[in-house]
């Protein structure tokens, strides 16, 4: 394997798992400390979709560069992480709906289905940069 393909893949997949530990170490638990819940909610609102269209777009990145210059597995997984950033990007409005009718059930089940996909998109990224470094 390219020296500069494993670089690429290992900083597009570090940017991911940066990302999301910045939103879920930083922004996420000090949100609802500082701002009220109305200022909060408006906040998130406009974090989230970009949130994960960056991720998605890191994703894709993967995608290309795996394409490209690797195996078909680090494809598979590219893919996967890419497909779940996007599921994560279409919830959103769904997710945001469910709470402004306070349709909590509805409302609970996005949320922790975004909460696992981020989860799913940390481990899997996590899981390819190992691999990289290991073939």
């Amino acid at each position: 394997m390219d020296t500069i393909v494993v670089i690429l893949l290992s900083i597009t997949y570090s940017l991911i798992i940066g990302i999301i530990f910045a939103q879920a170490l930083l922004t996420a638990p000090v949100v609802f400390k500082v701002l009220d819940n109305e200022t909060a909610s408006k906040f998130l609102r406009r974090i989230f979709p970009r949130y994960y269209l960056i991720i998605f777009l890191f994703c894709l990145l993967a995608v290309l560069i795996s394409y490209l210059f690797l195996e078909r597995s680090f494809l598979i997984m590219a893919a996967i992480n890419s497909s779940l950033a996007f599921i994560g990007y279409i919830i959103i409005p769904m997710t945001n709906s469910a709470r402004d009718r306070s349709w909590d059930r509805l409302f609970t089940f996005f949320h922790r289905l975004s909460v696992y996909i981020t989860i799913s998109i940390f481990i899997f990224s996590i899981t390819e940069i190992v691999r990289i470094s290991l073939a």
